[in-house]
């Protein structure tokens, strides 16, 4: 087909501004274009007319200030030049027309220069479905777009990237956890009152942006570490709505305080999330309110990279919000958004996850432990209560426990070996409005069943337990495990969603 241009010589136009009657100079490519059309259903040309020539379309859409984009070709008896204000692969597809072929116009040529260095120029694979097709989409921030599309296809989630300049870079919401993977920028904690949870640093990150609310009575301790256990506790940021803590451990383990019972009314209170930065750069740990953020310091003396953080609240539960620098540590690697990702929890320690409120929930997940690999059920109610399942405790015990304004142990039964530290076992717990009940691998008969003492309406699930490290495989049962696993009130995907 020919145009007044071979197809073969159109893949790059440039017309100078002489050509365009003084106007400037416009470039032109359909390199993995020809023998398509962007559907114009869904983006009505600007202006339709019949032309002598491609160069003459070309020259009709630099005079045009909103013309982005041609079709050029066979559209209609009547129309081959579609002067297009907006370009394809931004949700708007290329569709295959032999008659027809889709350019993008450019006022700037360093744009078509910037197109020409992207990967995929040279893959052939681009040409079979034209530029839209998923080939030709950017593979890390940073990388050439022709729209958003172009950073949706293989950089996760949908709509953490977008395309700005021509180049992928995280969405103002999102922040980049590792490349091709973003999260959502702020993320809500729940902050537990039994035990310490722990997220990984992204590497360099040495302070926080949080917004605090403190829970009734409670201390919250929010403690920046290198290793994801009890021995590697290193700083401690501790305070109340009255009074704050600096110190710090030596590598012998002794407290070194910087700061005790420091006076700061009002840093945080039990009624509003209070917005707070917390830094440890170089061992300088200051804490303080935004418009004073080293209210409180002191120099720790330290030496190991700081890798990890964990948070506790004392007493109550409280909450959380951080600005971006932490995730679970399973999600900086590639297996982290995998079917069978292995989510590896410190011991003492749980993941958790929002569900919507119910009296039955089941659980199905893998686990490779030593010993104790438990299900935690948060109650929805007023006061704190929580009913821990513990699977294997010892190796060979399952019982209940409750936690919060009761505690109350239920019937203890010796189910023998049930864990492994070398082979991963499968566990069904489910509670259905009282009844516990736990299945493990394929035996049709459960290995512990039991009515609990006192009923609880649940709004969260946790797995994890004391004394031993977990290996735990729950995504390919439950997709909502895929993902960062804090609560997030479904501002994150701990809801459901998925990165795939």
């Amino acid at each position: 087909m020919s145009w007044g241009v071979p197809v073969s010589l159109a893949a790059l136009l440039l017309l100078s501004g002489e050509m365009l009657g003084g106007a400037g100079a416009v470039a032109a490519s359909g390199r993995y274009r020809s023998g398509h059309r962007l559907v114009t259903a869904a983006a009505p040309p600007l202006h339709q007319l019949q032309v002598n020539s491609l160069i003459q379309c070309l020259g009709l859409c630099g005079r045009h200030s909103s013309c982005v984009a041609i079709n050029f070709g066979a559209v209609s008896e009547t129309t081959n030049c579609q002067l297009l204000g907006q370009r394809a692969c931004d949700g708007l597809p290329l569709v295959a027309d032999t008659a027809v072929d889709y350019y993008d116009v450019y006022d700037d040529r360093q744009n078509l220069t910037a197109e020409t260095q992207t990967p995929f120029w040279d893959d052939p694979s681009c040409v079979e479905e034209g530029y839209c097709a998923s080939e030709c989409a950017a593979e890390a921030a940073g990388q050439f777009c022709a729209g958003d599309a172009h950073c949706h296809v293989k950089l996760k989630p949908p709509g953490g990237y977008q395309c700005v300049g021509r180049i992928c870079q995280p969405a103002p919401n999102f922040w980049e956890l590792r490349p091709g993977l973003a999260l959502p920028r702020w993320q809500l904690w729940r902050m537990d009152w039994r035990v310490w949870t722990w997220k990984r640093l992204k590497p360099g990150t040495c302070s926080l942006d949080i917004s605090v609310k403190l829970g009734g009575g409670a201390e919250i301790s929010i403690v920046p570490t290198w290793s994801d256990d009890r021995d590697g506790m290193r700083l401690s940021f501790r305070f109340t709505y009255a009074k704050t803590d600096l110190f710090y451990k030596d590598a012998s383990g002794n407290t070194k305080w910087l700061a005790q019972d420091a006076t700061t009314p009002d840093i945080v209170n039990s009624e509003t999330f209070t917005r707070l930065k917390i830094s440890w750069c170089e061992g300088l740990m200051t804490i303080g309110p935004e418009d004073n953020p080293t209210m409180v310091t002191g120099q720790a003396a330290i030496t190991q990279p700081i890798d990890f953080v964990k948070a506790y609240s004392d007493h109550a539960p409280s909450w959380m919000y951080v600005d971006s620098g932490v995730a679970d540590p399973w999600l900086f690697e590639d297996s982290g958004v995998a079917e069978d990702a292995v989510m590896v929890i410190a011991p003492e320690a749980y993941v958790y996850r929002n569900i919507t409120v119910t009296n039955d929930v089941t659980v199905k997940y893998d686990c490779m432990a030593q010993t104790d690999c438990s299900v935690a059920l948060q109650g929805d109610a007023a006061t704190p209560r929580i009913l821990v399942i513990y699977v294997g405790l010892s190796k060979d015990k399952s019982l209940l426990l409750y936690f919060g304004d009761i505690n109350t142990v239920s019937q203890t039964v010796t189910t023998g070996p049930v864990l492994s530290s070398t082979e991963y076992n499968t566990f069904t717990v489910r509670y259905n409005n009282g009844l516990v009940t736990i299945h493990r691998n394929d035996a049709a008969n459960p290995i512990y069943s039991v009515n609990a003492p006192h009923l609880i309406t649940v709004k969260a699930v946790g797995i994890g337990g004391c004394c031993s490290r977990k290996y735990i495989r729950v995504a390919r049962y439950d997709p909502a495990w895929r993902t960062d696993t804090w609560l997030t009130e479904g501002r994150g995907y701990s809801n459901g969603d998925t990165l795939e």
